[in-house]
């Protein structure tokens, strides 16, 4: 039980930083295409990887 939170914990970070990766190299203009700001790539990877890896 630990031992699989552990792994779900880091999947997630992982996946997290995959995402805000992809999205710190889009431009403003990409990133005002997908509805997002600079400052919310965080949150949006936090939540991506939460939905993504239950």
């Amino acid at each position: 039980m630990f031992l699989s939170s552990i792994l779900v914990a880091v999947r997630r970070w992982a996946y997290a930083r995959s995402v805000a990766n992809e999205l710190y190299g889009l431009d403003k203009r990409d990133l005002d295409d997908v509805g997002i700001s600079q400052w919310q790539i965080k949150d949006v990877a936090r939540k991506a990887a939460r939905d993504a890896i239950a």
